[in-house]
């Protein structure tokens, strides 16, 4: 989901801190997440599905990969 959070950033020329906005965390929040300092977080990932419907898809496959990896 880095990914193409990164990608819509490119394409819509969004700055770090409009970035930030839409998905309504800090600007150097954001710009950790961005350069692979921290992991981006579930709640995060909502965020980024609610701001970007485009990425729901990779909402789904990024929790049912969590779960899989979850004792049972």
């Amino acid at each position: 989901m880095l990914t193409k959070l990164r990608e819509i950033q490119r394409r819509e020329e969004l700055s770090d801190a409009a970035m930030a906005d839409r998905l309504n965390i800090a600007r150097s929040t954001w710009t950790e997440i961005r350069n692979g300092r921290l992991v981006l977080s579930p709640k995060v990932q909502m965020a980024a599905a609610q701001a970007f419907p485009e990425l729901l898809g990779a909402l789904v496959q990024s929790v049912s990969a969590q779960t899989d990896e979850e004792p049972r």
